[in-house]
């Protein structure tokens, strides 16, 4: 069998869409949260699982949940990176990204690590390591959307 070689080809792509997105129950009830500092998850009728962000439904079982409880903002890191090339409308890079078990909770939320030298490859990769602890740091101006949380940044 002969190998060919194929140049890849690229392409250049420009998206820019406007939408609107109705966030529905859980996801409103969240938001309406951050904008009052507060972290609010939904716990499964069993107790078995704790999801946040919030889910209507578990994600095991498929039966509705409807107990909500009250989180603090704190947690451990269970993985993250560094991003070296941004995007348009995004963060200018470097920036840190990292997935957080807040306690309490068994599932991960997404989101910016602040308050680390990026410049610096090693402290920044002893700050965000998994299992470093972590904490909310709140936006001045909140309005409902997941920027009421600045970043987190570890605990000292």
């Amino acid at each position: 069998m002969t190998e060919t070689k194929l140049d890849a080809l690229i392409h250049d792509v420009h998206w820019d869409i406007d939408y609107k997105v109705r966030l529905g129950q859980a996801w409103t009830r969240f938001m309406r949260g951050l904008q009052e500092k507060q972290l609010w998850a939904t716990r499964t009728d069993d107790g078995a699982r704790t999801y946040l962000p919030p889910q209507m439904y578990d994600e095991a079982t498929f039966e509705p949940i409807s107990e909500w409880v009250q989180v603090e903002p704190v947690g451990t890191i269970r993985a993250s990176t560094i991003v070296y090339q941004g995007f348009e409308g995004g963060p200018e890079a470097p920036y840190a990204v990292a997935a957080i078990e807040i306690d309490g909770t068994t599932s991960l939320l997404m989101h910016f690590i602040g308050g680390v030298d990026l410049t610096d490859a090693d402290t920044a990769r002893a700050c965000l390591k998994s299992g470093t602890r972590v904490r909310a740091v709140w936006s001045e101006d909140r309005s409902a959307k997941i920027t009421d949380i600045l970043h987190f940044a570890p605990e000292d």
